[in-house]
């Protein structure tokens, strides 16, 4: 019965620890690191600077489009949108590992598309590949009018409502797609995507790598403290038998 005691706590704590690094692994959001040294002004994924026009109406789209304006938006409500892309374009394509002496291939796409209406466990399985795919979203503006936009979406979970410069773009095939399929229900024009992720900022292979150290920290954090707490029970009990 013992023995059953001390099985099911240590289950639980292997259980938790498996989540915890798979979450790490895939989901961590680590954009707000690269970010860090992004600097303010017109670049694209800067936080905006003078110069940077806020999106206000329908209208204020296709003029910031054709005279190619750095442009942003601030406030208002966002909807997900039933589609994620790669933060970096360079993970696309199949990639090729050993596993137990066999070569194993692992095809990684450009796009991660989803039903819509955006079923919730589908939104999930979006959010858990977050560390390497950001999920597109409808933005208000002031008119009532919606604009698709795309950032590293790192910066829903901030709470704030600024979010980086960014400049209007045609959009793809995969992206006018979905976007047509929203239409219905929402007043905007998929041809206009306002793109504001710095693209080139993230290397997914040194991503996968830093998420690496920070495991490895974590885990020989993790078995010190386990250390320290099995000593001192033994000194605790050593002392209670003396």
């Amino acid at each position: 019965m013992k023995k059953e005691q001390h099985s099911i706590p240590a289950i639980l704590r292997n259980i938790v620890c498996a989540a915890l690094a798979l979450w790490l692994m895939l989901a961590a959001p680590t954009g707000w690191l690269y970010d860090l040294w992004a600097g303010t002004g017109t670049g694209q994924g800067q936080r905006p600077g003078e110069g940077v026009q806020q999106l206000r109406r329908q209208e204020d789209v296709s003029s910031c489009f054709y005279a190619q304006t750095p442009a942003t938006v601030t406030g208002g409500d966002l909807v997900a949108c039933p589609l994620a892309r790669l933060r970096d374009a360079a993970q696309e394509g199949t990639h090729y590992h050993r596993s137990y002496g066999a070569k194993r291939a692992v095809s990684v796409s450009e796009y991660i598309y989803a039903d819509y209406p955006l079923p919730l466990w589908q939104r999930m399985l979006q959010g858990l590949a977050g560390g390497y795919y950001n999920r597109y979203y409808l933005a208000e503006l002031g008119d009532g009018s919606w604009l698709c936009v795309y950032f590293d979406d790192y910066l829903t979970l901030t709470g704030g409502d600024e979010y980086p410069t960014g400049y209007l773009r045609y959009t793809t095939t995969e992206e006018r797609r979905v976007l047509n399929q929203m239409q219905a229900d929402y007043d905007l024009d998929p041809v206009y995507v306002l793109d504001m992720y710095q693209h080139g900022k993230v290397s997914w292979m040194l991503d996968v790598l830093l998420r690496l150290a920070v495991l490895a920290v974590a885990g020989m954090i993790g078995v010190t403290i386990r250390g320290v707490w099995k000593r001192r029970n033994a000194q605790a009990v050593a002392a209670g038998c003396g």
